[in-house]
């Protein structure tokens, strides 16, 4: 099963949003994927832990946090500007 780490920065507001999204993505293409929730801080633990295939942070993340995981940039999921193009990016990654 394909993971996916949605992180935002102090709370998990953007980060919720981003996931229903990402959920009503994945489940048009008939996916299942698995999704963890966590804060930039506790990237590293969680890249770890949950092992995943992509990270999608809805801000600026550290790249040397990453532990060489595919970032895609969720920004897009707060503005509505680009998103289609972000979601792409994601399903390129896990499909």
């Amino acid at each position: 099963m394909k993971k996916v780490l949605v992180c935002c920065g102090t709370s998990m507001i953007t980060s919720s949003l981003a996931i229903n999204k990402l959920k009503k993505a994945f489940k048009e293409e008939n996916l299942d994927v698995k999704i963890g929730q966590c804060k930039f801080s506790e990237v590293p633990g969680m890249i770890k832990t949950f092992q995943p295939d992509v990270i999608v942070p809805t801000g600026a993340l550290n790249d040397k946090n990453t532990g060489g995981v595919p970032v895609i940039r969720g920004t897009s999921f707060i503005t509505g500007v680009g998103e289609k193009e972000t979601i792409k990016a994601i399903l390129d990654i896990i499909k």
